[in-house]
């Protein structure tokens, strides 16, 4: 019998002690970690790096050193090309739904699992929470009493601190996957309108929702729509899809969420753009082009604020999915990944785990690493 393979993890987060004993998980989905857990040291042999975010030389250190067949991480981790090719790793998993910290080497044989699926109802659930925020301006009026501006001369008034509701807005999707879906199904009963863009028409979609509209031109979205809320993966389409031509089409006061990868924005005009008053537009951003923010962004942001209070902002520390249940449920499809993988001996295994949608269409045609561990096992 050939030898245990080795799985390394790259954070602590995962592990029985952090995240299987967190008591704002469930108690159903920290006992199902713990078994998952226990599976996984009887078929392998384990390293977790004792810690949350090793940078890529801490990395390339550990992998080279303990010289894994299997490596397991999260969205923190960049995982770059020249560690894979370097390694005899045959597949990652990782504990997120988006990939694009994984740097895929030129051959491309080494097998990459997500975790789709199970995000969407927090994201949604998030994205309204911001888009209600900003509409109300919860943030600036929270300040207003909290800074003690809120004095016996500024009493209630009818005319005092006026905002607006959702239900004669107009809403623009763009990305129309299952977290821009959930938030049609959440928005939809509100009746309010709702646009959509996205590679191609979602009609059977659209027959359940009809009042939806697809937009085929991007521009429309950006054009029309008084909220506008990106729910695109980030990829060599889309790296800074939203810049000055469409961000200059939107409305004065409109409002653009951005939950989805920081490098869908074209930050940097964002900012020359409200910096100039090219467009005066509201804000609520969770991903940055660089995390966590740097200093300098952030003054400008409080510059433009300052000259433009009126301006409202929210901005969050890429949290959209920090739901613990949610945590929770990505981690446990995560686990089974990897021990499927471990358990696997054929194309057929693979078809059952969640390989990325790339990979999946090209699972017979690429000579996979993976095919020496089955040989290696007299399973193959």
């Amino acid at each position: 019998m050939a030898s245990k393979p080795k799985v390394f993890f790259t954070s602590n987060v995962f592990s029985v002690k952090e995240i299987g004993s967190n008591e704002r998980i469930s108690e159903p989905y920290r006992n199902e970690i713990k078994e998952l857990w226990k599976d996984l040291n009887r078929l392998s042999e384990i390293k977790i790096f004792d810690g949350r975010f090793p940078s890529e030389e801490v990395l390339k250190r550990e992998i080279k050193n303990f010289n894994p067949d299997f490596l397991g991480c999260h969205l923190s981790h960049q995982i770059s090309s020249k560690i894979l090719k370097n390694s005899n790793i045959l597949a990652i998993s990782t504990s997120t739904a988006g990939y694009n910290h994984i740097k895929r080497t030129e051959e491309d044989d080494i097998l990459i699992t997500h975790t789709p699926g199970i995000l969407q109802s927090t994201v949604a659930d998030y994205t309204i929470a911001v888009i209600m925020a900003i509409l109300r301006n919860l943030i600036d009026l929270h300040f207003y009493v909290w800074n003690e501006e809120w004095t016996s001369d500024d009493k209630w008034d009818l005319d005092q601190s006026l905002s607006s509701v959702i239900t004669d807005k107009t809403l623009g999707i763009v990305g129309l996957g299952e977290i821009g879906k959930e938030l049609v199904k959440r928005l939809y009963p509100w009746d309010i309108k709702i646009l959509y863009h996205d590679i191609e028409q979602q009609k059977p979609f659209e027959n359940n929702y009809p009042l939806v509209e697809f937009k085929e031109d991007i521009r429309e979205i950006f054009k029309e729509s008084d909220i506008i809320t990106l729910h695109i993966p980030l990829n060599k389409y889309t790296e800074k899809l939203v810049s000055r031509n469409l961000l200059s089409l939107m409305k004065k006061g409109a409002l653009l969420i951005n939950t989805a990868r920081g490098g869908v924005l074209d930050f940097e005009t964002l900012l020359d753009m409200l910096e100039n008053e090219e467009i005066r537009i509201h804000i609520a951003i969770d991903v940055f082009p660089m995390e966590p923010i740097d200093s300098n962004t952030l003054k400008r942001l409080k510059n433009i604020k300052k000259r433009q209070p009126d301006i409202r902002m929210i901005l969050l520390p890429h949290n959209a999915s920090a739901d613990a249940n949610t945590r929770a449920k990505m981690t446990i499809l995560f686990l089974k990944d990897i021990i499927k993988i471990i358990r696997s001996s054929s194309l057929e295994d693979l078809k059952k785990i969640h390989i990325i949608p790339e990979q999946k269409k090209q699972l017979d045609q690429i000579k996979w690493r993976i095919f020496s561990y089955w040989e290696k096992n007299e399973n193959y």
